[in-house]
């Protein structure tokens, strides 16, 4: 503390006890001297002596006097400060002790806002007297200490224009926090009572001093309480949300040595927490490389490969201690110290075996036939390439059967669909045991199958597909008492060394198969090049030449459908959809000509014509003074995507346009890009340099691996509507939807639910997760308004 009480400025006391003690030693020597020693007369030099004792025992009298005082008043004072633990409780005694020790009516500690102009009583004793002084005289009295630096008195400050001021006032200026003024004043109203002497001023200062401290120890205090409860809180709320989160959380310290695991991690290792803790990291989790089965290092620093970091995501092998495996995507953070050396570190593990088997579901999902359980036609086709590379490399030979079933309409439409589907069932599985193992089997849509005999020449070929009519035809369905027999017509094209590519395989088998059906059926027809019947067929395919013809006529028109957000309603882009007039002004469906034209290769003209229209379009939207140019998607298909030419064609039609190229959302479905996948990823890379956005269309329905949806840097992800029509009554598509919504999720895509027909299902998509959707539900196709009608909108 700064003050002490010294003694000083009591020159009023020394005095005092001075006079008399030389008064007294004066008249004792008086005394002595006229009566003791009986002398006639009395010398004044004879008093010399005596006066110099007296003065050196007032001196010491004044001394020890002033010494006492001081004790009593450091007592009284150590008494006060120690009378109570609580800080509180402590400066309302001093207060009162320092008002009784100095004679005074009250005592209030004031706090005198600098930057507010304002002053605030904090404590007073009495408790509940009003203050004596006004807010004016308040600062008066602090300005007045600090320009004098002491108290001053009541005719001072009634010299400084200060009325209504108590009788005796003794103020004192204090450090309060906050780098505030603070101010203890003492009042007395009779002005009779002694006022306060210099110890006890400096009693009134040392306690002044105290009071400061104290208060800004019990502000500290409170900054230290205040953090304390702040840091419990977060600590809980860290705690709540590591106990509550789905992953795996794993600390150690900077020996490797566990120190917390939640509760997911406790059961991910099969052991419970306090059993781990305090373990190395090394003896708990052991993580091996999935593909070569090398263990990896869990101790940062340490020799070994090493696991990720946090910013890298690495999917590994977690082995448990009772030797089981599970897949798990974990990251690997240390924690730093200021100096950049590793003090602890966090492990956190995903156990991702529910999404590899969603995965995996979802990719025999898209190799798969829902209905028979034989491989699709983008698997199929896929495995027809491989054989025409085999055949290509090792000059093998393989026979393609393209069987399309003969009397399947009939039953279908006789007995409905569900004995339709119960009798492609069973087909499926005759076919699968009249082949031998090797030989792949597959729908290729509706009542189409097909063969690949694989190392079976043409002849051979032949034979077993003679084998499969002749038992096809003996074959009988059974269904409400009624027996139906049917047959097939049986395509056949040989695949070797010379065959140029799947589509044309394919379309020489398929070929084939529809001549059977033209002249008779339940046959088997190979396909030759110098098969006249063959190459008529072929030349007379109705949309070979319909489909330049309606481009070169120009009845092609340009609709259009919204993908919009199934919380607003507001548009994320507008879908371009093509429509088709008739030599008779009718409107051809799309999925009439649209199949023909992929089946002969016409989708590149049509995509060009699209992309060409709808570039037109926006230019003429812009030309028109149109303030916002919406987003258009235009549908490119795999025909596009196998063409070089076409990338080149796209990049220069965007360019010449001069449209911005963030206006443009291209579709692709998830068929075409991964047949062709190194193209699809190249047009999509050099085109997103544009700002052009890319859709991955159908998703779901026949991806041949899931794992390629990473490798395209598409921004939607479109699901494919099968899924979501029955997303309320099938709970097989609702987990469908909800897992490919999730796996968009983590790959940073936004999900588009395809065939919204109803709020119920937009109800559903929402407690899903699903954000954007399209459909009937939302809104129909209509023909892409002109300028008039978007300016009247805007």
């Amino acid at each position: 503390m700064r003050a002490q009480l010294r003694l000083q400025n009591t020159w009023q006391v020394y005095a005092r006890f001075s006079g008399i003690s030389v008064a007294i030693v004066i008249l004792l020597a008086v005394v002595q001297i006229l009566f003791v020693y009986g002398a006639d007369r009395f010398e004044p030099r004879l008093l010399a002596i005596p006066s110099v004792v007296g003065i050196l025992f007032g001196f010491m009298l004044a001394r020890m006097h002033l010494l006492r005082s001081q004790t009593d008043l450091l007592n009284t004072f150590v008494e006060a400060t120690q009378a109570s633990s609580d800080h509180e409780e402590a400066i309302r005694h001093l207060l009162r002790v320092i008002a009784e020790q100095l004679r005074m009516d009250g005592a209030a500690l004031y706090e005198l806002d600098q930057a507010e102009a304002g002053v605030r009583r904090l404590r007073h004793y009495p408790p509940h007297r009003a203050s004596p002084l006004s807010e004016s005289a308040l600062r008066e009295l602090s300005a007045f200490s600090q320009e004098k630096g002491r108290s001053g008195t009541c005719e001072e400050l009634r010299s400084r224009g200060l009325d209504s001021l108590p009788a005796c006032l003794e103020t004192v200026g204090l450090s309060l926090p906050d780098n505030q003024r603070g101010l203890l004043v003492l009042y007395r109203h009779d002005a009779r009572r002694k006022p306060p002497d210099a110890l006890e001023r400096g009693f009134l200062q040392l306690s002044a001093d105290w009071l400061s401290m104290t208060l800004t120890h019990m502000q500290q205090q409170e900054i230290i309480a205040s953090e304390r409860e702040q840091n419990r809180r977060e600590k809980e709320r860290a705690q709540t949300t590591l106990e509550s989160i789905g992953d795996a959380v794993i600390t150690t310290d900077d020996h490797g040595r566990i120190e917390y695991a939640n509760p997911v991690a406790s059961r991910l290792l099969g052991e419970p927490a306090a059993h781990l803790t305090e373990r190395p990291l090394e003896e708990v989790i052991r993580l091996e490389d999935e593909t070569s089965g090398e263990l990896m290092s869990t101790r940062l620093g340490s020799s070994g490969p090493m696991l990720p970091d946090a910013s890298h995501h690495a999917d590994m092998r977690l082995r448990t201690a009772n030797d089981q495996t599970r897949p798990v995507q974990l990251s690997f953070t240390p924690i730093l110290n200021r100096a950049g050396d590793s003090q602890a570190s966090v492990l956190v593990m995903r156990d991702i075996s529910e999404l590899r088997e969603v995965m995996r579901r979802l990719d025999y999902q898209a190799r798969h036939d829902a209905l028979t359980g034989l491989l699709n036609r983008p698997a199929f086709e896929a495995c027809l390439e491989d054989q025409l590379r085999s055949a290509r490399t090792h000059q093998t030979r393989h026979t393609l059967c393209y069987l399309d079933l003969d009397q399947f309409k009939i039953i279908n439409d006789t007995r409905g669909h569900t004995a339709g589907d119960e009798l492609l069932r069973q087909i499926a599985a005759l076919l699968l045991h009249l082949v031998p193992e090797r030989d792949i089997v597959a729908r290729l849509g509706g009542d189409e199958f097909g063969i690949l005999m694989v190392d079976r020449d043409i002849e051979e070929g032949r034979t077993l597909a003679a084998e499969i009519g002749r038992a096809l035809a003996s074959f009988r369905f059974y269904w409400d008492d009624s027996t139906f027999s049917l047959s097939a017509s049986l395509g056949l094209v040989e695949v070797s060394e010379a065959s140029e590519s799947t589509r044309l395989i394919l379309q020489q088998a398929d070929a084939a198969c529809y001549v059977v059906k033209d002249t008779g059926r339940n046959q088997v027809r190979v396909f030759r090049a110098e098969d006249e019947d063959l190459r008529d067929r072929v030349g007379e395919l109705h949309w070979v030449s319909s489909i330049p013809d309606a481009i070169e006529q120009g009845r092609f028109e340009l609709w259009g459908q919204p993908v919009r957000t199934l919380a607003d309603d507001t548009d994320a882009y507008l879908e371009v959809l093509l429509r088709l007039r008739d030599s008779d002004g009718r409107l051809v469906r799309p999925d009439t000509f649209i199949p023909a034209a992929e089946r002969y290769d016409l989708m590149g003209q049509v995509d060009r014509w699209v992309v060409s229209r709808t570039l037109a379009y926006m230019k003429q939207l812009q030309d028109a003074g149109c303030r916002a140019l919406p987003v258009m998607g235009i549908n490119i298909s795999g025909s596009s995507l196998n063409n070089d030419a076409f990338l080149a064609f796209l990049q220069e039609s965007v360019s010449k346009s001069g449209l911005p190229g963030d206006r443009l959302c291209f579709e692709i479905t998830e068929t075409a890009a991964v047949r062709h996948l190194q193209r699809t990823a190249r047009l999509m890379t050099e085109m997103r340099r544009t700002g052009c956005r890319f859709a991955l269309d159908d998703f779901g329905s026949g991806l041949s691996s899931f794992s390629y949806l990473k490798h395209l840097p598409v921004d939607y992800l479109k699901i494919d509507g099968d899924f979501v029509r029955d997303i309320n009554t099938d709970p097989v598509d609702l987990a469908m939807v909800r897992a490919i919504h999730e796996v968009g999720q983590i790959l940073g895509l936004t999900t588009i639910a395809e065939h919204v027909e109803d709020d119920a299902i937009r109800a559903r998509l929402a407690e899903v997760g699903v954000t954007h959707g399209q459909g009937y539900g939302l809104a129909r196709p209509e023909p892409l308004v002109g300028p008039d009608a978007i300016r009247q909108v805007n």
